[in-house]
């Protein structure tokens, strides 16, 4: 289960451990030898949700990365919520996927990337790191994910001051880390985040049962990427068992409908859906 409650534990203790504690942002501009841990968030709806979280993390001093999907700029309360969050010392950027909503077109995909840089800007939250969001239902056809807009060598010239932190963060930084992800409703340290949507690399991921788990990580020496889905969070435990349910459940269903041809078409132009999960 994903609870408030258990990111509040979490927090308290992850404060005491001395690590260092940046935004993204700030771990490329300062680069510290220190072992470190981010903490990023992945807003694909409910930044009331991500509030939540970016509250607990500063009542205990830290600090995170918040990846927006653009479309949640649409709204003055959500501007407001995201504003609320920037005001506690977190990073507040773009969570993309260009790529998709334009199906591979990388000249539709970067004026919608430019146009909504600049929605971020014009709101005062600065864009110098950004994340694909990994659509599972899909389906590409000549291009493999979200990643390959920034695997394209034009479009990171374009933008050498922005860094994608599924793409080029690691090289840029120049340092090792594990990337934890909340992904699937469940812990998993990433086997080569960067590219595992190249290369199929699941059954080399590792699984961790609980948060416990993740600071073992962290006492182990490694520094740590930690990814969660803010939305996938609750303060009600029956609420979160529900949820975790109804996820494994559309999710069983998916792969199977996922195996006829007209439902995957139909499932792909619905592929947005797949962020209220």
């Amino acid at each position: 289960m994903f609870l408030h409650k258990q990111w509040d534990d979490f927090c308290k203790i992850l404060s005491k451990k001395g690590l260092t504690n940046l935004t993204a942002s700030m771990l490329l501009n300062e680069k510290p030898d220190s072992q470190f841990v981010l903490l990023k968030h992945d807003v694909e709806t409910n930044p009331k949700k991500a509030l939540y979280l970016a509250l607990i993390e500063n009542k205990y001093s830290l600090i995170g990365t918040y990846y927006v999907q653009a479309y949640l700029l649409n709204s003055s309360k959500n501007i407001a919520v995201l504003k609320r969050i920037q005001e506690l010392g977190h990073e507040v950027s773009y969570h993309h996927d260009v790529m998709d909503s334009n199906k591979g077109d990388i000249l539709k995909a970067v004026n919608e990337f430019q146009r909504n840089v600049e929605i971020f800007e014009h709101y005062g939250f600065s864009v110098q790191t950004v994340c694909q969001h990994g659509n599972p239902v899909v389906e590409r056809r000549g291009y493999t994910s979200n990643r390959d807009f920034f695997r394209d060598t034009n479009i990171a010239a374009r933008y050498k001051h922005i860094t994608e932190i599924m793409v080029n963060f690691k090289p840029r930084l120049g340092r090792e880390y594990k990337y934890i992800s909340d992904a699937g409703y469940g812990w998993k340290i990433i086997y080569d985040p960067e590219k595992n949507d190249i290369v199929n690399s699941d059954d080399k991921n590792i699984t961790l049962d609980t948060l416990d788990d993740v600071l073992g990580v962290m006492e182990n020496g490694s520094s740590v990427i930690l990814s969660t889905h803010p939305h996938r969070w609750n303060s009600n435990a029956i609420i979160a068992k529900t949820k975790n349910a109804v996820f494994k459940g559309i999710k069983a269903m998916a792969k199977t409908m996922l195996q006829i041809p007209f439902m995957k078409k139909l499932m792909e132009r619905f592929y947005y859906l797949a962020k209220k999960l």
